[in-house]
């Protein structure tokens, strides 16, 4: 059992339920971080063209365009090499997209710095970006490299502003934007670069924090998830034993009482008839159960099914004689609406004859005698529309969402036909979702129900 796993066991389930994810994920952010750096670059092209053309900002042009020149080109042979590395096996290819993540943003810092510099340095409201790099990093990265890419974003910043303030570097101001020259004066420098290194590192911790905590609580419950699902294995498992013993039972009994019910041994007086005829419709119901109850569990504990190509005509054709002796014995006609461009469909054909003939003889039993029902099969290009109509007596509206729930039988079925399994509308929905398609019923009460369901023409 589960709970008596060796913990090595364990840590091994939980590192590969945390690794598959990981792997994963990095691909995808690398693939979003490319995809803002294309945003990041419309970004700078369009605020650079309001600043020097709406506004008349001073900005140098020629330093501007050559970032971005190298961002474009930067960001296509990131994508075309990342593109590469999705192609190769995720494990051995996922160190290398970290690295090429952690180069990805220390050259967007440092094309930033470049851009700022030309830009009005320290007094251009743009530095704000530093701050949304850091956030995207600690997004993505571990808390190590978080915390290594804002210090090195913050060495940048503080580079540029010191070399600016020294005069070891030029100072490109924003004329027509910045009145004072905010970059020489040390009180502003120094206050701000407080606010901006505790405010940096600050953003980093809640970030990494957060995203520490929701990564244990994914961890958790795939861990939980999959202990939840070796259990229902085992007990679908216990179920079709135990089943398969049972019916092995009832079949023998009730071969008994058909020889009696026959008369087989010989006449029997009315009081015996009566029983006999009371045990054989109980171990039909029985028999019924115990086949549908064995059924849907193997099909909870298979998940697959041997699918190609079949006629879905003939195989429509093959149900309607097995409903025939049903409707027969009501005086129900079975009226069919069979669109003749209809051939040939994907699936296991046993699997969504046996949802067609539930829905059929479901139709027939809750029918008053008389009343037609009615199968139609409507091509819908990639999908076949399949349709069973009856006029019966119908759903109560607020238990249309429940009638597909193992062992549920409608309130007004119950008072007025009592055999039944609650199984049959279960195993055509598992079927049919097994099969990509789609599956569910309209009705109304003393007018009928209509079930529908849609499957996929094509694998």
């Amino acid at each position: 059992m589960l709970q008596n796993e060796p913990v090595e066991d364990q840590n091994k389930l939980t590192n590969n339920l945390e690794l598959q994810p990981t792997n994963l994920r990095q691909i995808r952010l690398a693939f979003w971080l490319i995809r803002l750096r294309w945003y990041y670059i419309i970004g700078i092209v369009v605020a650079y063209s309001i600043a020097k053309y709406i506004l008349h900002i001073t900005i140098w042009g020629l330093p501007i365009n050559s970032v971005v020149l190298f961002l474009i080109i930067y960001n296509s042979l990131s994508f075309f090499y990342l593109r590469h590395l999705k192609r190769s096996h995720i494990r051995r290819s996922l160190k290398v997209v970290n690295r090429m993540i952690n180069f990805q943003i220390s050259t967007d810092l440092i094309a930033l710095t470049v851009l700022l510099h030309f830009s009005g340095g320290v007094e251009n409201p743009g530095i704000i970006f530093y701050i949304f790099h850091m956030i995207i990093g600690s997004y993505i990265l571990s808390t190590k490299e978080s915390i290594l890419q804002t210090t090195f974003a913050l060495l940048l910043v503080g580079s540029m502003t010191f070399l600016e303030y020294t005069g070891i570097i030029p100072h490109y101001p924003l004329e027509g934007f910045i009145i004072t020259n905010m970059y020489s004066n040390l009180t502003y420098i120094i206050c701000t670069g407080v606010i901006f290194v505790i405010t940096s590192y600050f953003i980093v911790y809640i970030i990494r924090t957060v995203i520490r905590e929701s990564t244990k609580h994914e961890i958790a419950y795939l861990n939980v998830n999959h202990k939840l699902r070796q259990k229902d294995k085992i007990k679908n498992e216990y179920v079709v034993r135990i089943t398969h013993d049972i019916k092995g039972h009832i079949t023998a009994i009730q071969s008994c009482i058909n020889v009696l019910h026959e008369k087989i041994t010989g006449p029997l007086n009315q009081q015996q008839e009566e029983f006999v005829n009371r045990a054989h419709v109980r171990i039909e119901i029985l028999n019924q159960f115990i086949s549908d109850l064995l059924n849907i569990t193997k099909i909870k504990l298979q998940q697959k099914y041997d699918k190609k190509y079949f006629d879905l005509n003939h195989s429509i054709e093959e149900v309607l004689k097995i409903a025939e002796e049903n409707a027969r014995n009501k005086d129900i006609i079975i009226v069919q609406k069979i669109d003749p461009s209809i051939s040939k469909i994907f699936g296991e054909q046993s699997s969504i004859e046996e949802v067609i003939i539930n829905l059929i003889l479901n139709a027939i039993k809750y029918s008053p005698p008389g009343k037609n029902v009615t199968l139609s099969a409507e091509d819908k290009q990639d999908k076949v529309l399949i349709e069973v109509t009856d006029k019966g007596i119908g759903i109560p509206e607020n238990e249309i969402d429940l009638i597909f729930n193992e062992f549920y039988r409608a309130s007004n079925v119950k008072t007025q036909i009592k055999d039944g399994t609650g199984l049959g509308l279960t195993i055509s929905k598992e079927i049919v979702e097994s099969h990509g398609g789609k599956i569910w019923v309209k009705s109304n009460i003393g007018i009928g129900t209509t079930f529908s369901f849609l499957l996929k023409k094509e694998r």
